[in-house]
């Protein structure tokens, strides 16, 4: 009899978790809204640069000071993520923020799996935007372009980015500090 009490105790409470946890409407699962975020940066006239893998950078300003973006540091960027049809898929802006994404260089990388697909500001991450982004001052205005090979071309089906598969991505940072 104990052992029916305690099931019909526990059934109600793990099923009203896993319900909650699938609610969309959480604060933490809300769509982006992007009124706040910056027009792309003008590139109009200023040379690409090509960086290792294709991706090519353009430096709108340059930044100051004698230390520059390595693999092993932790930077603090303004940062926005689009495609060349405009369409915006990450912004530091996002939600009427006006905070840097800070975030180690190191970890930059393609998210392929669920788990770490929820994490909003890895949604940005590409080997390209981790190749454009070696070399920066703090200060920098940079715009990376990146082809779909360095950007999501692989990853899968189902995961918040892969509509943007075949897409050449925009990236339009600001350096704001390098640890």
């Amino acid at each position: 009899m104990r052992t029916i009490a305690k099931y019909a105790i526990i059934f109600p409470v793990l099923f009203s978790l896993i319900f909650i946890a699938c609610d969309d409407d959480l604060p933490g699962l809300q769509e982006p809204t992007f009124e706040n975020v910056p027009e792309p940066f003008d590139i109009t006239g200023i040379e690409g640069e090509e960086v290792t893998g294709g991706a090519v950078k353009y430096i709108v300003e340059e930044g100051y000071g004698e230390d520059r973006v390595v693999t092993r540091d932790d930077v603090e960027v303004f940062m926005t993520l689009r495609n060349l049809d405009g369409d915006i898929i990450y912004s530091s802006f996002q939600n009427n923020s006006d905070s840097p994404t800070a975030f180690p260089v190191s970890d930059i990388q393609v998210i392929t799996n669920r788990q770490q697909d929820s994490f909003n500001v890895t949604r940005a991450f590409t080997e390209g935007l981790k190749r454009g982004i070696i070399g920066m001052k703090r200060g920098e205005r940079r715009v990376i372009i990146v082809p779909p090979e360095q950007g999501f071309g692989m990853i899968p089906d189902g995961l918040f980015n892969s509509p943007f598969r075949d897409d050449t991505l925009r990236y339009d940072i600001t350096l704001n500090h390098i640890f």
